[in-house]
């Protein structure tokens, strides 16, 4: 593959993250709140994670290149 095709694929893995991310907010920051976390802490919570997550698969598809 390609730079350019392993960028587009990234972003467009990231801004589906994020746009899930954004739907679950309220369902998950609910949870979250839920032990005892304010919403912002909620929040943040819930992108870092997402955050993680985009960063692990990115690591694990770019040694996969290599």
């Amino acid at each position: 593959m390609g730079r350019k095709t392993i960028l587009i694929g990234f972003s467009l893995f990231g801004f589906v993250l994020g746009f899930l991310a954004w739907l679950l907010r309220n369902t998950a920051a609910g949870l979250i709140a839920q032990i005892g976390l304010n919403q912002d802490i909620a929040d943040a919570v819930l992108a870092g994670i997402a955050g993680g997550f985009l960063m692990v698969l990115t690591v694990l598809v770019w040694s996969a290149l290599d």
